[in-house]
């Protein structure tokens, strides 16, 4: 398996790629799949980039988890 990113947001012509605690890429956003969007998780290949919409699924239902966590916690305080 290749090294893996998360887009973090894109900033004109290039997408910021987050490393797992390692800061952050700048790549052209031509080098990235069609399609990708904020939060998808690439792996990189010996070719480019590639989408691991297993990983990004997975990431997504742990946030909106902690997100209906949070949101339940706060409901009960008022």
């Amino acid at each position: 398996m290749g090294k893996l990113y998360t887009i973090d947001r894109f900033e004109g012509e290039f997408a910021v790629l987050e490393e797992d605690g390692d800061g952050h890429i700048d790549v052209p956003k031509g080098q990235l799949p069609e399609g990708t969007h904020e939060g998808d998780v690439l792996e990189q290949s010996e070719t480019g980039f590639i989408i691991r919409e297993d990983l990004t699924r997975e990431r997504r239902e742990r946030i909106i988890g902690k997100q209906k966590r949070l949101f339940k916690h706060r409901s009960e305080e008022t």
